[in-house]
């Protein structure tokens, strides 16, 4: 049943999985690739989550209230979804205990990583949050362009500059070669 009503979706660079002022009705799982979510206000982009491959993703609010959601959605690089209608969701809610069990977990984490995010901007300062960004996103920088990154910080592209030349400078580098 899950695989009847499912879809697989192919989406490109740049394209857009959920965009604002719309009603979320399917969770998606991030098959390959990379998304952002992000509000848009006074014409700027506030970059709020990243999504990498095997991350459950959807505009949350919405999904559960069935109202519109402020988000928007976007692939930074070619992805493959699958959605999942609401409607089989709740179906498959009647049917079996276990996907009250997933769905609780996934609930969970995105929760946690809601706290987390909060915390992180209330507690450290842009230096902390940048390098708590690094623990939470190995990799990353690679994939996500530093003005994305710098948007998610809530500091600007300079500021992001300036402290990852300062990080680059404590690296020793003759220990480099060493490793």
């Amino acid at each position: 049943m899950l695989l009847s009503e499912t879809r697989v979706l192919s989406l490109k660079n740049n394209s857009f999985l959920i965009r604002e002022n719309t009603i979320v009705d399917h969770l998606f799982f991030l098959n390959k690739g990379l998304v952002r979510s992000f509000y848009t206000k006074d014409h700027r982009e506030i970059n709020t989550e990243f999504f990498f491959e095997n991350d459950f993703l959807t505009a949350l609010t919405s999904f559960l209230t069935d109202k519109i959601t402020y988000l928007n959605f976007q692939c930074l690089e070619e992805s493959e979804v699958i959605a999942i209608p609401k409607t089989l969701i709740d179906h498959l809610l009647l049917q079996d205990q276990k996907w009250h069990v997933l769905l609780n977990q996934i609930l969970k984490k995105e929760f946690i990583k809601k706290c987390c995010r909060e915390s992180s901007f209330l507690l450290h300062d842009s230096l902390e949050r940048y390098l708590y960004f690094l623990e939470q996103f190995p990799n990353s920088e690679n994939r996500i362009p530093l003005f994305h990154i710098a948007s998610y910080l809530g500091i600007s592209p300079e500021t992001l500059s300036r402290i990852r030349s300062k990080k680059l400078k404590q690296i020793d580098l003759s220990q480099v070669n060493k490793i």
